[in-house]
């Protein structure tokens, strides 16, 4: 039901009108637009792009504002946009175009050398594994993954550019990480 106000020969509409239009007001503003039912189709192909959007998510949460890992991920990141989006498209855009590029990812993780290291870390975070159980693909977004993709990230600016994420652990080829370069980016997260 529309509720209708009119003082001093201004009037305002809000609420839902039939099964037709919508009226309300934004930053103050009235609006109205068509009622919009939202889909949410839950397949297998849509459960898939939310494990990989969702898992990159997630492991930007523990890095915290204004730290090491944050002012250098902040200095590569286009204007208008957040470092965490810029991250999130990197990482899509370079890996996880699709399924096949997300598995080659998780074989590249699985197979690294410090996978335990990661994994741990990742625990010791309190970062959680992220998985749905309407998605296609085999495997889930594991905590260690999430860590590997920053580390991924961060590495990566630093090859595309040597004065980007410049210090260590950064500056070593990923395949080289071990315990002690993982503790020194995650102490970049609130260091």
């Amino acid at each position: 039901m529309v509720k209708l106000t009119g003082p001093h020969f201004s009037v305002t509409a809000l609420g839902k009108f039939g099964k037709v239009t919508v009226y309300s007001i934004w930053k103050g503003i009235q609006y109205a637009r068509m009622l919009v039912k939202p889909t949410n189709p839950k397949s297998g192909a849509q459960g898939d792009r939310r494990v990989m959007l969702g898992g990159l998510g997630r492991s930007a949460k523990y890095v915290q504002p204004e730290q090491t890992f944050e002012t250098y991920a902040k200095a590569i990141t286009p204007a208008g946009q957040s470092w965490i989006s810029y991250y999130v498209k990197y990482i899509q855009t370079e890996y996880f175009p699709d399924v096949a590029g997300y598995d080659a990812l998780y074989v590249e993780f699985n197979a690294h050398a410090a996978k335990t290291d990661f994994d741990d870390e990742a625990f010791d975070l309190g970062l959680t594994a992220f998985d749905l159980a309407y998605k296609d693909m085999t495997s889930f977004f594991s905590a260690g993954l999430m860590l590997y993709c920053l580390a991924k990230y961060s590495t990566d600016q630093y090859l595309l550019d040597n004065t980007k994420f410049n210090s260590s652990p950064y500056s070593t080829a990923l395949a080289d990480w071990n315990l002690a370069k993982i503790q020194e980016m995650v102490a970049d997260f609130s260091a």
